[in-house]
């Protein structure tokens, strides 16, 4: 009598049985908890994100030049309404008022020292040309004449801006000089043509000192001269 389950069935059944269950227990069953593979799309999704920040950055590099040309435009525009200190700051950040009176007298010294002892060759490049021109020929007349300038500053009494002029990247500033001196013009014996050695004289000076704010030079250069 034939039967459905043969001994060769039945065999072939219980390995089949038994390579189901070592393959469950290799592989393993999914919970839902199962580390994720490694997307091969990551890398070149972070890519793609590395290009359009660079792009982004290039972009917003671009909208930062143009504005800032537009800054400075419009700075250079506000330049005229500006005021003469402001027109100065433009040029010069580290220009200082109080900086500035402190050379003014400085040179204001050292000019009418050079001056009086007829050698302004060494404080040349405190002079404008005009200036450094008509104290030469008055340095000459007295040395043909034999005189001799006596000068004594006995002290600066104050140094003020009067006045401010910007055109351009040329600034003007005048100063008040109120000094006291003594000054003794002699011929060549020692006597006294013109001064009194016992009188302190009281000096009002204007002076106007220019410089091009754009140049690396930082001397201001005298270049008018006018007594009060």
């Amino acid at each position: 009598m034939n039967t459905f389950l043969t001994p060769d069935l039945i065999f072939f059944v219980l390995v089949a049985a038994f390579l189901i269950i070592r393959l469950r227990n290799v592989l393993g069953r999914r919970t839902g908890n199962e580390k994720k593979s490694k997307d091969i799309f990551i890398y070149q999704d972070t890519t793609l994100d590395a290009e359009k920040k660079k792009i982004i950055d290039e972009n917003q590099s671009k909208k930062d030049k143009i504005h800032g040309k537009l800054s400075i435009n419009n700075k250079e525009n506000n330049l005229k309404n500006s005021t003469t200190l402001e027109k100065i700051y433009y040029f010069d950040r580290n220009f200082s008022p109080k900086k500035f009176l402190f050379g003014a007298k400085t040179a204001f010294q050292m000019i009418i020292e050079s001056y009086a002892k007829g050698n302004i060759s060494k404080i040349k490049y405190l002079l404008g040309a005009n200036v450094f021109s008509i104290f030469s020929r008055e340095i000459k007349s007295r040395a043909r004449k034999k005189h001799v300038l006596e000068h004594t500053l006995i002290s600066i009494k104050s140094a003020g801006i009067e006045k401010i002029n910007v055109k351009s990247s040329i600034a003007d500033i005048v100063v008040k000089f109120v000094s006291e001196q003594v000054n003794l013009l002699k011929n060549q014996k020692g006597k006294i043509l013109k001064g009194n050695d016992e009188y302190v004289e009281n000096h009002i000076n204007y002076w106007t000192f220019s410089k091009n704010l754009k140049s690396n030079n930082p001397n201001w250069k005298l270049i008018v001269t006018k007594a009060g």
